[in-house]
């Protein structure tokens, strides 16, 4: 009876240690996984954060595309933006998400969420609004602007179309890009179908 005790005495040891053994290599691979879903996030963080730098040069590039200031350079990305600037932009754009300003040409600029697009804001100091341009689709162009493009230039490709809103102008313009002669060319129609001139 004393080997029976002794011997189911040793077994509830081994057992209790073997299990002890085991909850603590439990917690070890719950730290392990922690630490790696720690190290996804940041992953998944930093290829969201590249992606929407990658997705902002690419709307910078299409928005300011044939154009650059006296020095040849584009935008220079800003975080101190004059009140009567950031004031108006406010009241323009009150529902405005994922903000990102910069100056260019001595203008300031605001890129930002607007529902399904990306628009730029173009302001000058004194808070007035220059204008506003979004990138569309050819679908999202008026019918008579694209009979009126494919009339005088049958070969135009469209590559990319920018909507530019003027405050106090009725009619929209879209600047369109061509390549002619193996170089991109800028022409400018109103919401009339009609070829205008823009400046910048």
């Amino acid at each position: 009876m004393k080997k029976f005790f002794l011997l189911s005495t040793g077994i509830i040891f081994s057992l209790t240690m073997i299990a002890q053994g085991n909850s603590d290599n439990g917690k070890g691979n719950d730290k392990s996984k922690n630490e790696k879903t720690a190290k996804q996030v940041n992953s998944e963080q930093k290829e969201k954060e590249a992606k929407e730098k990658k997705q902002q040069d690419e709307h910078y590039r299409k928005i300011w595309d044939g154009t650059s200031d006296k020095s040849g350079k584009g935008p220079m990305l800003s975080k101190n933006q004059p009140t009567k600037v950031r004031t108006a932009f406010q009241r323009d754009y009150p529902n405005a998400g994922n903000v990102s300003w910069s100056k260019y040409r001595g203008d300031w600029t605001a890129s930002f969420g607007n529902g399904w697009y990306r628009s730029t804001a173009v302001y000058h100091a004194n808070g007035e609004r220059r204008d506003t341009r979004t990138p569309v689709t050819r679908n999202e162009m008026p019918q008579n602007v694209l009979d009126a493009i494919f009339k005088r230039s049958p070969e135009t490709r469209l590559d990319e179309v920018i909507k530019i809103e003027v405050p106090n102008v009725v009619k929209d313009i879209f600047r369109v890009k061509d390549i002619i002669g193996g170089n991109p060319s800028y022409f400018y129609y109103n919401s009339d179908g009609q070829l205008v001139k823009y400046n910048y």
